[in-house]
């Protein structure tokens, strides 16, 4: 995180980096900034040596986080070095504190110092981000309850939750987010009950945003990182947040991947009192998963047609789509990434990229219906809709597996002949028109994998 916001050259100045060749002194050393030398000796002699021996955490004590050693993160001589300064804070105000309630108040203090900072538009953006990466950072006595101090859920979601802060800061206070609610997730109790309270609605509103035009990618991380946890905070959505789930998952502009995670929060959360318009809800799961096929078919595509430019053949899993035994198109004896006469084809779409679409298909295969049937959205119907949703989920499953193990461009093209309206009929027509010209190449993908 603040490797991409720290430069490692500003002006000509030498920087000071960890593992630093012996006896070099870049500018910015440690060493030889003699604020934040003064600070971590005063801090072992004067602020810390009474707060070993039991004593109480003194106005004093709370002078010294906020006067003198938190303003060290904003110290433009540290920022070289700022990662270590802000470890190396932690281990200064706050470890080997023995009492209790003195660990909390000095906790509370750095915290409340870190928010002061990250939320001061005049202060760098390394300086911001990282004070909130220390709030992140804050660990329970003795490790209790995990690894997070579980009263900075608080001060990460007013951060994370606030629009009008930079998008970097929002970004290092909701990855610490994400981190308390996996501890409040496994400890489960009144650490669950509290973390829903201090974060519900900050989440709420992350999803509730319309994204940024100015940083869309960021503005998506941030919802998709909302809705990875909204089931922490929820267990089931009224109508407000089920109709904005609904909406976000049919939003075209919107990356993939938050709006599968969307459809994956409705799935988990829809009741009937949530009043939302279940077929229409489902066939826009079954829309989302034709999407969802159709980037790796359209990076098949476009690399077919880099080989035909350079000369080299349709390649990539045979020239036909295949489909059922016997369809038009299917080669007769041919095999998956086996071009005629068992020669093998290269494998046009990134592993990576179908390993994510597996994930995704399985995913929306339980936002559409459990396979014991009991939740997802098709839940709430009956009879032949019902029915009707439970195979397609069964294919998004059964498709999921083979991509999974197989990872071959066939079976982005199988389950797009059974999948997408229509299918079944364009399965016998290779891509491109009837005289093998290349079909266009789709527009780049986002960096979530979205159109």
């Amino acid at each position: 995180m603040t490797g991409g916001l720290v430069p490692a050259q500003e002006q000509g100045e030498e920087t000071a980096q960890d593992g630093a060749d012996e006896g070099a002194k870049p500018a910015g050393d440690a060493t030889r900034n003699a604020a934040w030398t003064k600070v971590e000796q005063d801090a072992e002699k004067l602020y810390k040596e009474p707060l070993r021996t039991g004593g109480g955490f003194t106005p004093a004590a709370q002078d010294f986080i906020a006067k003198k050693a938190m303003p060290q993160l904003a110290n433009d001589a540290n920022r070289p070095i700022l990662d270590r300064v802000r470890r190396k804070m932690r281990e200064i105000l706050i470890v080997g504190i023995t009492d209790d309630r003195a660990f909390d108040d000095a906790s509370k203090a750095v915290a409340d110092a870190a928010v002061t900072i990250a939320r001061n538009s005049g202060a760098s953006l390394a300086a911001r981000v990282n004070a909130m990466l220390l709030v992140a950072e804050l660990r329970a006595k003795d490790n209790k309850d995990g690894t997070v101090w579980p009263a900075a859920v608080n001060q990460l979601a007013a951060v994370a939750g606030d629009a009008t802060l930079d998008p970097s800061v929002r970004v290092a206070a909701m990855a610490g987010l994400v981190r308390h609610a996996d501890v409040a997730k496994r400890t489960g109790g009144e650490r669950q009950t509290e973390f829903t309270k201090g974060a519900r609605p900050a989440i709420l509103a992350i999803i509730a945003e319309k994204p940024s035009v100015e940083q869309p990618v960021v503005s998506d991380w941030l919802a998709s990182r909302a809705l990875s946890i909204l089931t922490t905070v929820v267990k089931s959505s009224p109508k407000e947040l089920a109709t904005t789930l609904v909406g976000v998952m049919n939003d075209q502009n919107r990356s993939l991947d938050v709006r599968v995670r969307a459809a994956a929060a409705l799935g988990a959360t829809v009741t009937p009192k949530s009043e939302i318009q279940a077929v229409e809800a489902t066939n826009g799961v079954t829309e989302l998963a034709v999407d969802v096929l159709e980037v790796d078919e359209g990076i098949l595509r476009d690399r077919r047609y880099e080989q035909q430019i350079m000369g080299g053949g349709t390649g990539g899993g045979g020239s036909m789509m295949p489909g059922r035994p016997g369809m038009p198109g299917m080669p007769p004896g041919g095999m998956s990434g086996m071009g005629g006469g068992g020669v093998a084809v290269p494998q046009l779409v990134p592993d990576q990229s179908l390993r994510r679409t597996a994930w995704r298909l399985v995913t929306l295969a339980d936002a559409l219906l459990t396979e014991d049937g009991k939740a997802g959205v098709a839940a709430l119907l009956s009879g032949d809709d019902k029915a009707a949703s439970q195979a397609y989920a069964e294919l998004f499953r059964k498709y999921a597996l083979e991509l999974d193990e197989k990872r071959t461009d066939d079976v982005i093209l199988e389950a797009l002949a059974f999948i997408r309206p229509g299918g079944e009929e364009e399965a016998a027509t290779p891509a491109g028109d009837a005289e093998g010209t290349p079909a266009k190449p789709a527009d780049d993908n986002d960096p979530f994998g979205g159109k």
